[in-house]
């Protein structure tokens, strides 16, 4: 018998073989396509858990502005006025009056503050600086004794995460000053260059004998990571009833008396933790529009990072009144 040996030939195993190193290219390309669009989803979601969770907090806290205040108006001259935009150790027509030493330029809101971003023509933006003060809804701690030595006044937190606890003899009704501001974070990721985050700084003076101010003006703790760019808007209302948002510096800027302040408006640039390396989904020259501004990050180069612009608008707590 004729025995005839059968397999494949040269050119059948050189099909089978490109064939073959086509089927597991293209899994290899779906495989990268997958771990881009999870790496994407994962930055998007912590950026909005970070930024959302963020901007709620300070909502939260910046709706206390104006609290117990002496007068419902507000603007740069309202003693106890719920925007800090002066302060004075001379003279009481200042939103914080302290007879030792006042706030310094730096300690009231104000612009001129460290930022990541820049305009279109490439200069340098500057971040925002709001600070508010409020009177808390204190509660008596008489620590259920009839002795009223050590009955406390008890007003909650400050945003430093620290116990307004004081005792009601001695130290009496205090008012609480919160500075909101980007500064360096020391906690970065390894792969961070020099990220900024928003930090708020608490401290309180004496309603009855403002002296000095107690615990402000230090680095304060942080309540939103990654923030690029913040920047803060006020509401005013001139007198023939327009309204209008202005920058702190444009509102300082008008003459007096200025216009009452009705809102605050707050926006942040915020980033993702989640690196998307060198994904050409994130382009190099994206621009921001950060409420009034329009802006763009310094030096986005690699690894990129998924950026998203939040924003909200606080109406402030008793502004509307004695009209």
């Amino acid at each position: 018998m004729n025995n005839k040996q059968q397999g494949f030939t040269l050119v059948e195993l050189i099909i089978s073989l490109a064939l073959g190193l086509m089927v597991v290219a293209a899994a290899i390309l779906l495989f990268l396509t997958g771990q881009k669009s999870v790496a994407m989803q994962k930055g998007v979601a912590e950026l909005q858990d970070n930024a959302n969770f963020g901007l709620n907090y300070i909502t939260k806290d910046i709706r206390l502005t104006n609290l117990n205040v002496k007068s419902a108006s507000i603007n740069d001259q309202t003693a106890y006025g719920g925007v800090v935009l002066t302060s004075s150790s001379t003279e009481t027509n200042s939103n914080v009056f302290l007879t030792d030493t006042a706030l310094s330029a730096n300690l009231i809101s104000k612009d001129d503050l460290n930022s990541n971003v820049t305009d279109s023509a490439g200069t340098a933006v500057a971040s925002d600086q709001l600070v508010i003060q409020y009177l808390p809804q204190y509660i008596l701690d008489d620590k259920g004794t009839a002795n009223t030595a050590d009955d406390e006044l008890v007003g909650g937190f400050d945003c430093e995460g620290n116990e307004l606890r004081f005792n009601k003899a001695t130290a009496g009704l205090q008012v609480i000053v919160q500075r909101y501001f980007l500064r360096t974070d020391n906690n970065k990721a390894s792969n961070e260059g020099s990220p900024l985050a928003l930090a708020c700084d608490a401290g309180y003076y004496s309603l009855d004998t403002p002296n000095a101010m107690v615990g402000y003006g230090g680095s304060g703790e942080i309540i939103m990571k990654r923030v690029d760019h913040f920047r803060v808007l006020l509401g005013v209302q001139y007198e023939n009833g327009t309204h209008r948002y202005l920058s702190i510096p444009s509102y300082m800027a008008l003459t007096a008396p200025r216009p009452r302040i009705l809102s605050i408006q707050l926006g942040a640039l915020v980033r993702s933790t989640q690196s998307m390396g060198a994904d050409a989904v994130i382009k190099t020259n994206q621009t921001f529009q950060v409420l009034d501004q329009t802006v763009k990050v310094k030096a986005l180069t690699d690894p990129k990072y998924v950026r998203q612009v939040v924003s909200q608008t606080i109406a402030l707590r008793n502004a509307l009144g004695e009209r």
